[in-house]
């Protein structure tokens, strides 16, 4: 039998070159090349992967003219098809292409519809669904909140204002909010025809300045219209359902972790890990969840996942080692929280000592254990802030100053009662430092060393 032309021919080119990451100015590796061919609508396309080099290579390729493409995670996550390269392959030689990823101002360009963002600014942006149909939800608002700390050039005094900003998924649930602050915690927050998920918190990354976070809503739940002033107590007994999920703790070396305390946020769900560092939970809402982690010698842990009812999920949490020092001799001793001793001994407060904070411990925020020390708190989850209390004079309703380690107007929620270990309640006309003193009450925390 005669051979093909194609097959006579011995004469192949190769395409090769290099792959770079423009966000991170280093190689890209496992990025996806494709090569296919501009004058054969029907030739299969040829492909390669890139090495930890960023380097790819395609033998025995056809003389002729190709299209070069380039695919990568992030590029998909982020629904970017970037335009191909047109490289000529002559017969016996080699062609050279060398690709790269867009620089992170074109990425948060692309994803904002063209917008042009500030270095310190950055995108949220992910898909909404409805966790028991998976259908998108159209229209549903995603809320975020954060801090922003200024100083007035005047009086040199610094404010922390609460900033907010919201988005609608499009008709395929897509959302985008651009413009939040990058490298600082955002509380961000589900809502759609009264029904609202549980508060979640990222960090939008200085260096690509884009978090995706991908969330859902179960929209057969019972409708959320009274989250503002349902106790902490009645919201856990509220939040469940037919979900569970298990996984593994496991230490920064990949090491199982056991007896780690686990639990879900805004549910009773809670359990330890085994041995193994195996941990399983039943009867959970579902939805995007938070679960928490926490195990002496280690650094508490939060972390989000996807649940669905009927459905089990597995889900690993990794776990970041606190340094402890060994073998060291205590050569004298003195209170771990010298200036709060110093604040209970002048008086005018309320005083909530380490052996006190262990009882409020249980409550998973900082907003909770404000309310039964008295205060009134408006809104929930981590957008909830605290007003009345000591602040409370004279019949004025106004949020007290909240000072973390030395830090003033920070949210209640920035640290987990789990993490306090004194609070010291001061009214507007305590013995408490003049800076911190706004005439509405301070709340001083001081958390664990």
């Amino acid at each position: 039998m005669a051979r093909s032309a194609d097959a006579q021919s011995d004469q192949r080119g190769r395409l090769e070159g290099r792959v770079t990451d423009s966000v991170h100015t280093r190689p890209l590796a496992g990025a996806h090349v494709v090569a296919l061919a501009a004058n054969a609508r029907l030739d299969t396309p040829r492909s390669a992967s890139t090495d930890s080099l960023g380097r790819y290579r395609i033998d025995s390729l056809r003389p002729g003219r190709y299209l070069v493409g380039l695919e990568s995670a992030l590029l998909d996550s982020l629904e970017i098809t970037l335009s191909p390269r047109e490289v000529t392959v002559a017969d016996g030689a080699v062609a050279t292409a060398d690709l790269a990823l867009p620089p992170a101002a074109k990425l948060r360009s692309a994803v904002c519809s063209g917008a042009t963002l500030p270095a310190d600014r950055g995108v949220l942006y992910g898909h909404v669904v409805d966790a028991g149909t998976e259908a998108p939800l159209a229209g549903a608002v995603v809320t975020v909140a954060w801090r922003e700390l200024t100083v007035d050039r005047t009086t040199l005094r610094s404010e922390s204002n609460l900033r907010t900003t919201s988005a609608k998924a499009d008709s395929a649930g897509w959302y985008r909010v651009c413009g939040v602050p990058t490298g600082t915690w955002l509380s961000f927050l589900l809502q759609h025809r009264g029904h609202s998920g549980m508060p979640v918190r990222a960090i939008v990354d200085d260096s690509l300045g884009i978090a995706i976070r991908h969330l859902s809503l179960d929209m057969a739940g019972p409708v959320d219209d009274t989250v503002a002033t349902t106790s902490p107590a009645t919201a856990a007994a509220a939040a469940s359902g037919t979900a569970r999920l298990t996984g593994v703790i496991r230490g920064p070396t990949g090491q199982p972790l056991s007896s780690a305390e686990v639990w879900v946020m805004g549910t009773n769900a809670s359990t330890r890990s085994d041995e193994s560092g195996h941990f399983t939970l039943g009867e959970l809402p579902a939805g995007t969840q938070v679960v928490g982690v926490r195990r002496v010698g280690y650094s508490p842990t939060e972390a989000s996942f996807e649940l669905r009812n009927n459905a089990t999920v597995n889900g690993n949490v990794r776990m970041e080692r606190v340094v402890i020092l060994d073998s060291v001799r205590v050569v004298a001793m003195r209170s771990r929280y010298k200036e709060f001793e110093r604040r209970r001994k002048l008086g005018g407060g309320r005083f909530i000592g380490p052996d006190e904070m262990e009882w409020y411990e249980r409550y998973p925020l900082m907003s909770d254990v404000l309310r039964m020390l008295g205060y009134t708190i408006v809104g929930d989850g981590m957008f909830a802030t605290a007003v009345g209390g000591q602040g409370a004079s004279f019949g004025v309703s106004c949020t007290p100053n909240v000072v973390v380690n030395g830090v003033p107007f920070r949210s209640i929620n920035d640290v987990s009662p789990r993490n306090v270990g004194a609070i010291a309640i001061g009214g507007r006309f305590a013995t408490v430092p003049i800076e911190y003193d706004t005439g509405c009450g301070v709340v001083e925390i001081w958390t664990k060393r």
